[in-house]
């Protein structure tokens, strides 16, 4: 029997364009004929699973609330690191209110005051993802795509488990540590430099040597990297970053609210998922300029 309150259903509040426009997806999400994607607004299933800390440690509860609120997604652990920020932000514009309120301080008279930040402006203003994918280091030509979100979860609690181990190592006094201690020493340092590698990895799609030879291998090319140098690697990561950026703008414009002041200034705001979905709305933020 189809439920007559089915027309009142959530629908998607809001029309985004990802940053990567959904083209490193296996299975292409479906879009409109203006390259958008939809997104719902979440139900209280996804707001319970976002406040659950074990859910968010291991990622499953951001795998979840991406299939919730955006259905044309096909599968979730696909969606590329760039927008996931895009697509949670968007979540937040729908579920709550279209402003975000951020503390700042003026430049001029040094007062603290609460401004809002347009949600529908900011999502009205993503970069897209630059159509370079491909740089040549020592001759090889290697085309590189954003990391998904996936791989990063899995790196994240590695490194996260790795480095408590290597806390309470180094808890134990020198004098008493044995030679397992140090071999788990070495082991947890390894075992970071790893997971870094393996990121590293995804990232790649492919490596062009001078002859034509294509290598796509997962292991051929993690191979690779564990035995380049230090100048490789360094290039690689800094594609990697350029890749992963999300196209939320980085500055903003405010007008002190001061009664004798009414300075205008540019601000710079980070947006931190993890603040997305709190009742307060605590946006942390970097404010890096004034004056104008």
């Amino acid at each position: 029997m189809v439920n007559p309150l089915q027309s009142h259903y959530r629908n998607k509040d809001i029309y985004i364009k990802l940053p990567t426009g959904g083209r490193y997806m296996k299975n292409p999400p479906t879009l409109t004929v203006d390259g958008e994607i939809g997104v719902r607004p979440m139900t209280m299933k996804d707001e319970i699973l976002m406040n659950i800390p074990d859910s968010l440690y291991n990622g499953q509860s951001l795998f979840e609330l991406i299939g919730s609120i955006c259905p044309d997604i096909q599968d979730p652990y696909e969606v590329s690191l760039p927008d996931v920020d895009v697509i949670l932000l968007a979540s937040r514009a729908t579920s709550y209110q279209k402003t975000m309120p951020v503390e700042l301080k003026c430049p001029k008279c040094e007062e603290q005051a609460m401004y809002d930040i347009n949600l529908q402006m900011v999502l009205g203003h993503i970069k897209p993802l630059s159509e370079k994918t491909e740089i040549e280091v020592d001759g090889l030509r290697i085309e590189m795509r954003p990391n998904t979100l996936a791989a990063v979860n899995a790196n994240s609690i590695k490194t996260s488990e790795t480095a408590r181990l290597l806390k309470g190592l180094h808890a134990v006094p020198k004098e008493e540590q044995d030679q397992q201690l140090r071999e788990e020493y070495s082991e947890a340092i390894q075992s970071i430099a790893s997971a870094n590698l393996i990121l590293i990895t995804d990232s790649i799609v492919k490596v062009t040597m001078e002859d034509g030879v294509v290598v796509e291998d997962r292991q051929h090319i993690l191979d690779w990297l564990a035995n380049s140098n230090r100048k490789t690697l360094d290039v690689l990561q800094k594609h990697q970053v350029k890749m992963n950026f999300n196209g939320i703008p980085d500055d903003y414009d405010f007008t002190c609210p001061g009664e004798n002041c009414g300075h205008k200034f540019k601000s710079g705001v980070q947006f931190n998922p993890s603040f997305f979905f709190t009742v307060e709305s605590a946006m942390q933020l970097n404010q890096k300029t004034s004056t104008s």
